[in-house]
């Protein structure tokens, strides 16, 4: 089941609708070889977990919690949890003329759907969602101004130069390039253009992992991809992931997953 857990409330009004809600997913959704346009502007908060976001622009990249999508109407796009991982997160999607407004002034910034603000950062687009999805806001006005005015404080911080964020935006994603490859773990504070102790201490905090725990998560989660395949065996997988062999694979594979590669495969035979 794609959707373990789901909740929504909608709020409506002349020139604006909007949805808010959590959605805990373990299973990605496909929406099809060309994912889906939601047809409105959307904001997706990844609280919890890790995986993928992909669109029709050709944009493909891992993402952690803490981690903001924009959806954009017109934009076909997919995300989801990797093999084995939970997803947690909270949603807003909203049509009429507030995202239209906030797309011409930049305030959504459609080139660049993929954030990795703070928690501190998100806080309050947590707490707006939170708020209509519990019934807290029923008042479509008062929704519609606080989201203005999240998504101005959150572009002000990007234009003033948040640069550790961006900086560990740009680290995080060396990481994620090819985790299958040898890598000094070290370049990839060189990316974010900080020193390598500051670069460990602050990745741990954002992303809830160290930078090397993080890269072995994402071949993990590549072997996983590979033994979902009939034609892919333990030591096949662990190859094209780059591990030595299938004794390697499986002491890492069970840590980072939770299971053997053996139970994996059980679990997801169709």
């Amino acid at each position: 089941m794609p959707w373990p857990r789901f909740s929504r409330r909608s709020l409506f009004a002349p020139g604006f609708v909007v949805h808010a809600g959590h959605s805990t997913k373990t299973l990605a959704h496909s929406w099809g070889p060309t994912g889906r346009d939601l047809g409105m502007h959307g904001l997706l908060v990844l609280r919890r977990g890790s995986g993928w976001y992909r669109d029709g622009e050709g944009r493909e990249t891992a993402v952690a919690a803490p981690t903001l999508i924009q959806v954009f109407p017109g934009l076909r796009h997919e995300y989801g949890p990797g093999p084995g991982e939970r997803w947690e997160e909270s949603f807003m999607d909203f049509d009429g003329v507030v995202g239209d407004l906030a797309e011409r002034q930049n305030l959504l910034e459609r080139r660049q759907p993929v954030m990795a603000p703070s928690a501190a950062a998100l806080q309050p687009l947590n707490l707006l969602i939170a708020a209509i999805a519990d019934g807290v806001l029923a008042d479509p006005l008062e929704a519609q101004w606080r989201l203005l005015g999240i998504l101005l404080v959150m572009a002000r911080t990007r234009r003033g130069g948040d640069g550790n964020d961006a900086g560990l935006e740009r680290g995080r994603r060396a990481l994620a390039d090819h985790p299958e490859r040898p890598y000094d773990l070290r370049r990839a504070a060189v990316a974010a253009g900080i020193g390598w102790e500051s670069f460990r201490k602050k990745f741990r905090e954002r992303y809830g992992m160290a930078p090397g725990r993080y890269r072995l998560r994402l071949r993990c989660e590549a072997a996983a991809e590979r033994l979902l395949s009939r034609d892919s065996t333990v030591e096949s997988a662990a190859t094209a992931a780059g591990f030595c062999d299938g004794a390697h694979l499986r002491r890492h594979f069970r840590a980072v997953i939770g299971m053997t590669p053996e139970m994996f495969r059980m679990a997801h035979k169709s």
